[in-house]
């Protein structure tokens, strides 16, 4: 793409934005500030409804966390101040509340002294279990009412209003009206989108935007903690994702590895693509700290993720060698608690100094000799590059993805084998010992994190951008044929291995790309996808399954139904379908006690 012809609005799409963030959001306005470095704006994409927004918004730009040039765009914000398109024809709602005699509890203003309302909190009903979210424009009209109520399950109307107070728009859920709003900002020929909140991803499966391609960006690991890359289970944020994968035009990884990892198990190398995160690592300001040999940091939110436990852990084994190193950890988290506990559980109290969350980031690295890097699993470990801009030596654990993208063992920080404490303190000691290795090593990983800065990322997304262009124009060419998905048999075979024959009547001939049958095992209360499996046969009327005992062990989860599907891919189009039994008024069902027994409906 040309970016001397064509303006590219470029918005980035999370979930929320708050003063304090983790590495995601941080990833998010730092390529939205390189996209407005480019074109002179860009955007940061919010849903939920937040009174202190603009506020937070002004004090991160103020901080320098935030560019000036990146506005940060919100559904309730924007329809204080602009209209939401009218739907071509407004839905009657599926249920209505039996009450609507409401009495407003609560009144949230904007801050500041214009006593400026925002919204009001309203219930109605025998015990208030009726309620009402009212938003309000600056000049008093109503733009939006959110009600929640229950009949036979849990109902929702979202209504949207114009200035005189007509009805514009109703949705059944918050989502419906998200997709709707995002709709009408980003959905031209002039636009990129980058979706980099598993939260909101899973909002936005259902949403088909005409003209701009949809596009996920993979900050983590695709598969549950501990799972073998290629069998195991998927995440929780990730499993939706990756079941509704046809419905997303490319999807975005950080690393190599962290590609082949998906294309090996799911394939759609055309729509896979590798763009690093952008790197932005401010110098240390002056006076820059003197480093100490003894200084070590461990940096980035205290979850069990990043396991700073193991930290601790080499720490004591370098006092145990009579070295007197201090561990500066810089974070916060749920597990802040049990890393003070295990502080004092291994008597550390002399060598450990939490310093909470800081803004400061760039001076505690400059200040220390190395970095301590422990987590479990990672995307691409951007706070690894961000030490290494200061001059701070990393030394990890050489995970699946991540660390080994931005260390070179030996050269620019360590690399050691996956919770390998006395490993990580033998490096860590080398350090300490050689004030010429580790000056060495030092300058080396400046200069990798300065020549990564020098990348043109934006490039490489508008690369992207043209490439996933194709695929969507394309893929509305791909449909997938009507299909039946019927129990027509299963073989008990020996070793506990089932054939399991299902009806399809598909119409295979003359499409685009070779259809593939797939039984898919979903959890019934999470709606994770657990396992799948591809057809070992298909004939005209027929899709034949073999199923090993280990695939259906993966299924099992105690007090979980576990629901069979059966899926038809067509290229990147996909249609899921229960698989169900044919018409009879006969239905065969097994006992508990593993007997076969029959009911007769009609």
């Amino acid at each position: 793409m040309d970016s001397t012809q064509q303006h590219l609005n470029a918005y980035m799409v999370t979930w929320r934005l708050e003063r304090e963030f983790g590495g995601m959001t941080t990833v998010c306005i730092q390529r939205a500030a390189a996209f407005a470095e480019r074109y002179g704006s860009a955007a940061v994409v919010t849903f939920p409804p937040s009174p202190q927004l603009d506020q937070i918004a002004a004090e991160l730009v103020q901080h320098g966390k935030l560019s000036p040039k990146v506005q940060v765009l919100n559904p309730y914000a924007f329809l204080a101040e602009h209209e939401l398109d009218p739907q071509a024809s407004i839905p009657e709602p599926a249920s209505e509340p039996e009450h609507q005699d409401f009495t407003c509890t609560e009144q949230v203003y904007l801050p500041g002294d214009n006593g400026t309302l925002f919204c009001e909190h309203s219930t109605t009903g025998p015990d208030e279990q009726i309620t009402r979210m009212t938003y309000y424009r600056g000049d008093g009209t109503v733009f939006l009412t959110d009600t929640s109520f229950e009949d036979t399950k849990p109902r929702r109307i979202v209504e949207a209003f114009d200035r005189s107070g007509i009805l514009v728009a109703r949705f059944p859920s918050a989502a419906a009206f998200y997709r709707h709003w995002l709709t009408q900002i980003v959905d031209h020929p002039d636009s990129l989108v980058v979706v980099d909140s598993k939260f909101t991803a899973k909002l936005l499966a259902s949403w088909t935007p005409v003209h701009v391609p949809k596009i996920f960006a993979f900050h983590s690991i695709h598969v549950a903690k501990g799972q073998d890359l290629a069998s195991g289970h998927l995440s929780k944020g990730h499993g939706p994702i990756i079941a509704e994968r046809s419905t997303w035009d490319g999807f975005v990884f950080l690393t190599r590895a962290q590609r082949k990892a998906y294309v090996d198990r799911f394939g759609e190398t055309d729509s896979t693509f590798i763009i690093p995160n952008p790197l932005n690592a401010p110098a240390a300001q002056p006076p820059v700290p003197q480093r100490s040999p003894l200084n070590l940091i461990a940096a980035g939110s205290l979850t069990p993720n990043k396991n700073v436990a193991a930290a601790l852990e080499v720490i004591a084994e370098l006092v145990r060698r009579g070295k007197q190193p201090t561990l500066h950890i810089v974070g916060e988290g749920n597990q802040s608690e049990a890393l003070v506990q295990k502080v004092d559980e291994l008597e550390l109290g002399a060598h450990v100094v939490f310093h909470g969350y800081s803004d400061q980031l760039p001076r505690h690295f400059a200040s220390c000799t190395a970095q301590l890097f422990t987590s479990t699993n990672e995307g691409q470990a951007l706070v690894i590059l961000e030490a290494q801009a200061q001059g701070c030596i990393p030394v990890s654990f050489d995970i699946n993805f991540g660390p080994s993208d931005s260390i070179i063992d030996g050269h620019n920080g360590f690399l050691v084998p996956h919770g390998d404490i006395q490993a990580m303190a033998d490096r860590v000691q080398s350090l300490m010992d050689d004030p010429t290795l580790a000056a060495e090593l030092s300058e080396n990983a400046r200069t990798f994190a300065s020549e990564y800065q020098s990348r043109d990322l934006v490039s490489r997304w508008e690369e992207t951008l043209s490439l996933t262009k194709m695929l969507k124009n394309l893929g509305a060419k791909n449909r997938v044929p009507h299909f039946e998905a019927k129990l027509r048999g299963v073989d008990f075979l020996d070793g506990q291995r089932l054939h399991v024959r299902v009806e399809h009547q598909a119409q295979l001939e003359d499409l685009p790309e070779p259809a593939i049958f797939e039984l898919v095992f979903i959890n019934r209360r999470s709606t994770e996808e657990i396992a799948s499996v591809a057809a070992s046969s298909v004939d005209e009327q027929l899709a034949a399954f073999d199923l090993e005992p280990s695939l259906l062990g993966e299924t099992q989860e105690q007090d979980a139904a576990v629901d069979m599907n059966l899926r038809l891919r067509v290229g990147k189009a996909m249609e899921l379908k229960r698989l169900g039994l044919p018409e009879s008024k006969i239905l065969p069902y097994f006992t508990t006690h593993k007997n076969l027994s029959f009911n007769r409906r009609g």
